[in-house]
C-alpha cells in the first residue's frame, strides 16, 4: 500500500467533453491540460465555462437553459491515479438544475491506454440539490486517433450518448441528450 502512494501520479492524455456543465466530475482528468487551462463547451441545453489552471482543483460556471440557472462550479482531485487505483474526485454546483445534475457529486475514475485508444470510466454517487436523493453518476468515453471519442454519461436519471471529433483545441460532436434529443456539441481549449 505504501509504494503504491509513492508512486508518481499518471498523466492523463488531454481530452475533451461534450457534456455542457459535467457538474458529475466524469472524466476530470481528460479536461487537465495544462497550457490551455480554459475549456468553454456549449449547445441547445446550456453551457460552461471551466478554468482548471489551479493544483487539483477546477472551477466554473454554467448555464442551463430550460430552468434558465446560472451554476457556480467547483471540482476537487481528492486522490491521483497511482498505480492501479481510481482518481478520486469531489464537486459541487451552486444552484439547482432541474435535469438531475448534482449539487454535490463523489466519483472515482479509471484510464486504460489500449493499442487502439484510450477508455475512461468513471463511477460514483450524487446528491442533487432539489430532491437530496442519492444517484449513482457514471459513464464511459472511448477515444481513438487522438481524435475521435465515443461514450455515455449517465447523469442520475438518464443516459446521454455522445460522439465528438477534435480539431486541435476545437470539439465538435453529437450529444442525445437523456436519449429524447438531439444536440451539436462545441468546445474550445485555450
Amino acid at each position: 500500500m505504501l509504494a503504491i502512494l509513492d508512486e508518481p501520479p499518471l498523466q492523463a492524455k488531454p481530452t475533451l467533453v461534450p457534456c455542457p456543465i459535467c457538474v458529475a466530475n466524469g472524466y476530470a482528468s481528460a479536461r487537465a491540460e495544462p497550457d490551455k487551462p480554459w475549456f468553454a463547451t456549449a449547445n441547445s441545453v446550456g453551457g460552461a465555462l471551466w478554468y482548471s489552471g489551479l493544483p487539483r482543483v477546477q472551477v466554473g460556471v454554467g448555464y442551463h437553459g430550460s430552468s434558465r440557472a446560472v451554476r457556480a462550479l467547483a471540482s476537487f482531485r481528492a486522490w491521483e491515479a497511482r498505480g492501479g487505483a481510481p482518481a478520486v474526485n469531489l464537486g459541487y454546483g451552486f444552484q439547482s438544475q432541474e435535469t438531475g445534475a448534482t449539487g454535490f457529486s463523489a466519483t472515482a475514475e479509471w484510464q486504460r491506454d489500449l493499442s487502439s485508444g484510450t477508455l475512461h470510466f468513471y463511477g460514483g454517487l450524487s446528491i442533487p440539490v432539489e430532491d437530496s436523493r442519492v444517484r449513482p453518476v457514471g459513464g464511459f468515453r472511448y477515444a481513438w486517433d487522438e481524435v475521435w471519442a465515443a461514450g455515455v454519461q449517465y447523469d442520475g436519471n438518464d443516459p446521454n450518448p455522445f460522439v465528438n471529433r477534435s480539431f486541435g483545441p476545437v470539439t465538435l460532436g453529437v450529444l442525445w441528450v437523456a436519449t429524447r434529443s438531439v444536440t451539436a456539441t462545441i468546445g474550445y481549449r485555450f
